[in-house]
């Protein structure tokens, strides 16, 4: 049998990936998109999680071996192999986190100790012979921390930095660091992690004492054993006393009604509005010719924008403002 490693005392390299989370909407098969939210199946980097209560069939062969992304397994109900022969090979630095109330079994009949197996890197860590396994239990070393996104952006007299988590492992506290040059850097904040967690959760700060002009911001990830990381560093452009603000309204906006944007303390004759979420998608872009003659544009807020943080832009003579909207 493959080493188990405790949830508990595990120790792994921290690292900061970018993934998409497959959740389970029934029980059904690996390999059928409907089984899958979003609609599936599940390709190389992303996390894959098995909810309570359903149960996943792997019926063929999912080989994952040659993806340059490492994946997330996490088992909350139960990953069978009921029909002999099938694999399923994960790349290098992969997981599978069995939960408590989890289980990993192959319930086929008949067929060799090997029939079925669980394979990372190239090492079989469980096959059928070892029986079903019931978490909690870690195969291989998952990273305990995937980052879907790290955002800072100056609004007003202030910076607002917002990053959003897949999965947690581990995680002990966050530490949001700036600085003036990229090398020396200084504290702003710390904010409690969530230990363990395969949910999506988005955390906020607010740095009141930005520095002026162009400065870094990064953040530094530690986990319960001491061991941390940083994330990439983003830059952010703060000017004092900006004559160029702009206002939204109402915020947050409901489905069905227009989010109203104020740009006339802007100084400009031609100003882009985008409306983007947290991933850079864009929902709306608008382009104003005459900024003194249009002052207020009305972004619909419809049905093909789900509810969650937006930013919201207007750019003019190379200078851009934006704000941060919730759509309810």
């Amino acid at each position: 049998m493959g080493k188990f490693i405790s949830l508990l005392i595990f120790v792994a390299c921290v690292q900061f990936v970018q993934a998409t989370t497959y959740n389970s909407v029934s029980s059904g098969d690996w390999g059928a998109p409907a089984t899958w939210n979003p609609v599936g199946p599940p390709g190389c980097g992303d996390t894959i999680v098995i909810k309570a209560g359903h149960t996943i069939d792997i019926t063929t062969q999912q080989d994952y071996s040659a993806c340059p992304t490492p994946m997330f397994v996490i088992i909350n109900g139960t990953l069978d192999f009921p029909v002999n022969g099938p694999k399923l090979r994960l790349p290098c630095n992969s997981g599978v986190i069995i939960n408590a109330g989890g289980l990993l079994t192959a319930t086929g009949s008949g067929g060799g100790g090997s029939a079925n197996f669980l394979e990372i890197c190239g090492t079989v860590e469980w096959k059928k012979a070892d029986g079903p396994v019931s978490g909690p239990m870690v195969f291989g070393t998952p990273l305990p921390i995937r980052l879907l996104s790290f955002e800072a952006h100056s609004i007003d007299a202030r910076v607002d930095v917002q990053w959003i988590t897949e999965t947690e492992i581990n995680n002990d506290y966050f530490t949001l660091e700036k600085s003036r040059d990229g090398k020396s850097w200084e504290t702003v904040s710390i904010q409690a992690g969530a230990g363990n967690s395969s949910q999506l959760i988005s955390y906020f700060d607010v740095d009141y004492e930005p520095i002026e002009g162009l400065s870094y911001y990064r953040l530094k990830q530690t986990d319960f054993d001491g061991n941390f990381t940083y994330s990439n560093t983003v830059p952010v452009k703060f000017v004092k006393d900006q004559t160029g603000l702009i206002n939204v309204f109402p915020n947050p906006v409901s489905s069905g009604e227009d989010l109203m944007v104020d740009v006339s303390q802007i100084n400009g004759q031609e100003v882009l509005v985008v409306l983007r979420d947290i991933k850079g998608a864009e929902y709306f872009s608008k382009m104003i010719l005459n900024v003194s003659e249009n002052t207020l544009i009305g972004v619909p807020i419809d049905d093909r924008l789900p509810a969650g943080i937006y930013l919201i832009t207007a750019s003019s003579d190379n200078q851009v403002y934006s704000q941060r909207v919730l759509i309810k």
